[in-house]
C-alpha cells in the first residue's frame, strides 16, 4: 500500500509539472503577439503610427499583426492626406481674406478722399463712387466663394432638382455667356441636337457648373482667342454635356488629380489665380444630380458630365 502511494503521489508530482511546464510554454507562447499588439495599440495611442508590430511565430497570430499593421498604415495615410487637406485649406482661406484687402483698401482711399474735399466736382465724385461701387462687387464675390465653400464643408447643399431641357437650357446659356465675355475675346460655340434631351437638375447649380468650367478654361487655357466648345449626345441610358476649349490642356500626370478638392495644376500659381474649388465643386455638384465627370485632353482641355435621362418629374 505504502508502495502505491508513493507511485501515486509521483505520477501526480510529475503530471503536475508537465502541466505547469505546458501552461507556462502556452502562456508565453499567447502572450507574446498580445504583447506586441498591446505595444503597437500604446504608441498608436500615443501618436506614434510610423513603427509596425514585429511577430514571427504562428500564422494565425501573424495574420492578426499584419492585419494591424495594414490598418496603422491605413490610419497614417489618412493623417498624410488630412494634413494636406487642412494646409491647402488654411491656404485657401487665408488667400481669400488677403484678397479681401485689396478692395477694402481702395474703397477706403475713396471715401478717404470724398471726405477731405478731393473730389470737388460732381463728376469726381462719381468717379470715386463708381471705383467703390465696384470694389464692393469684387469682395462679394470673395465673400460668395467662402459662404459656398462653407456649405460645401457642412453638407449643407440642398438642391431643388426639376425636369428641364438639356438643349434649351445649354443654348440659352451659350447666348448669355457670349455677350458677357464677347469683350474679353472669348467665342463660344454650341452644337446641339433638335430634339429636347430631359434630365433632372437644379438649374441654378448646372450653371454654376457651366460657370466653373468657362471660369477654369479663361484662367487656364492659356489661348490668345480662347474658344469654348458646347455640345450635347445620347445614349439609351445618359445625356452627356461636353465642355473643351482650345487651350493647351492638362499634363497626363495631373488630370487624373484636377476634380480633388484644393488640388491646383500649378502649384506656383498664387491665391489669386485660384483656389482649387472650381472643378471640384463641379465633381460634387454633378454627382449630387446623380451624374458623372470626366475629363481628358483633346485639343484642349475637355470636360464630360454625364446625366441620366429623365423621363417623369423629380
Amino acid at each position: 500500500m505504502l508502495l502505491f502511494l508513493v507511485d501515486g503521489l509521483l505520477c501526480i508530482g510529475a503530471l503536475l509539472l508537465m502541466s505547469q511546464l505546458f501552461t507556462r510554454n502556452l502562456t508565453r507562447h499567447i502572450l507574446a503577439p498580445l504583447e506586441e499588439l498591446r505595444n503597437g495599440a500604446t504608441r498608436m495611442k500615443r501618436g506614434i503610427l510610423t513603427q509596425p508590430v514585429f511577430y514571427h511565430g504562428d500564422v494565425e497570430f501573424e495574420q492578426v499583426c499584419d492585419t494591424f499593421n495594414e490598418m496603422q498604415q491605413a490610419l497614417l495615410q489618412e493623417r498624410g492626406k488630412n494634413k494636406k487637406y487642412e494646409t491647402a485649406r488654411t491656404e485657401m482661406i487665408a488667400g481669400i481674406s488677403h484678397d479681401l484687402r485689396t478692395p477694402l483698401t481702395a474703397i477706403r482711399g475713396t471715401i478717404k478722399g470724398l471726405q477731405d474735399g478731393i473730389a470737388d466736382t460732381p463728376e469726381k465724385q462719381k468717379k470715386f463712387l463708381d471705383i467703390a461701387y465696384r470694389r464692393t462687387l469684387d469682395m462679394n464675390v470673395l465673400l460668395q466663394k467662402l459662404f459656398y465653400f462653407s456649405k460645401l464643408e457642412t453638407g449643407n447643399m440642398p438642391l431643388e432638382l426639376e425636369k428641364a431641357d438639356m438643349t434649351e437650357f445649354l443654348s440659352a446659356y451659350s447666348n448669355t455667356a457670349q455677350e458677357v465675355y464677347a469683350e474679353q475675346n472669348v467665342r463660344i460655340h454650341c452644337s446641339l441636337p433638335h430634339v429636347p434631351c430631359y434630365v433632372s437638375i437644379d438649374r441654378s447649380q448646372m450653371k454654376r457648373i457651366l460657370d466653373n468650367l468657362l471660369e477654369n478654361s479663361m484662367k487656364y487655357a492659356q489661348a490668345d482667342a480662347l474658344t469654348i466648345s458646347i455640345s450635347l449626345s445620347s445614349d439609351g441610358l445618359n445625356h452627356t454635356i461636353t465642355f473643351s476649349d482650345n487651350g493647351c490642356g492638362v499634363p497626363a500626370e495631373k488630370l487624373p488629380h484636377i476634380f480633388e478638392q484644393f488640388y491646383r495644376g500649378d502649384e506656383s500659381r498664387n491665391q489669386s489665380d485660384g483656389n482649387g474649388l472650381g472643378l471640384y465643386i463641379v465633381k460634387y455638384l454633378t454627382e449630387a444630380m446623380g451624374g458623372t465627370v470626366s475629363a481628358r485632353n483633346e485639343s484642349g482641355l475637355a470636360v464630360c458630365i454625364q446625366l441620366p435621362h429623365c423621363k417623369e418629374n423629380p
